[in-house]
């Protein structure tokens, strides 16, 4: 037999405790105790693949103020070592040091956005994908943590990008059910348009 309230199968006795909750339940609700660390580690475990960390954060409602911090604390930590490197050997003044942070910061926001929505229309119109682009957004963000990557010497700039990438691919996988291969493929491509593009038009005389 089989309890009409919890749903649990039972044969002779059975003592109801209720209605069980949902996963998706459990994810829609933000920790109540160090939520930052929570979502820090399911940030390292979304750089690491894991399919579950992934579906956790896109249906989680209360991760974008986290996002954004753990977003924003990525980019500005690499840029302000670059500052304070190149302020050893050069004249480097405060008011310059807050512009390169805020011009990374935008200009590496308008990258990730315009990257994300570009592959959200072509996994949404080209491969039949059924996800949502603000759960795309949600996991995404948390794993902005890859951009720390950028203050390893030498191999930290090319590092970076390439681990986005492989974020962008599980994301994508996950969120609109479509082959890993599929998803690397056109996010690589898209990443790599954007780099040439960008390229362009800084070196560009308008």
């Amino acid at each position: 037999m089989k309890c009409g309230v919890c749903g649990l199968g039972y044969e002779i006795e059975h003592i109801c405790r209720g209605p069980i909750g949902t996963e998706s339940d459990a994810h829609g609700t933000a920790p109540k105790r160090s939520a930052l660390a929570h979502y820090l580690r399911l940030s390292w475990r979304i750089v690491c693949w894991d399919d579950a960390a992934i579906r956790e954060a896109a249906d989680d409602a209360y991760i974008l103020p986290y996002g954004f911090l753990i977003w924003t604390v990525s980019i500005t930590l690499p840029l302000s070592l670059a500052w304070f490197l190149a302020s050893l050997d050069t004249r480097v003044t405060s008011t310059q040091a807050v512009r390169l942070v805020l011009l990374g910061l935008v200009s590496s926001a308008v990258y990730g956005f315009v990257h994300m929505g570009i592959c959200h229309l072509i996994a949404k119109y080209f491969c039949a994908g059924d996800g949502h682009f603000i759960q795309v957004i949600r996991p995404l963000l948390l794993a902005g943590i890859i951009y720390l990557l950028v203050a390893v010497p030498i191999l930290g700039p090319l590092l970076a990008p390439i681990a986005w990438i492989c974020a962008v691919t599980a994301v994508f996988a996950e969120v609109h059910g479509i082959e890993p291969l599929t998803t690397f493929l056109f996010s690589a491509i898209v990443g790599f348009a954007l780099r040439v593009l960008s390229h362009f038009l800084l070196h560009t005389r308008f």
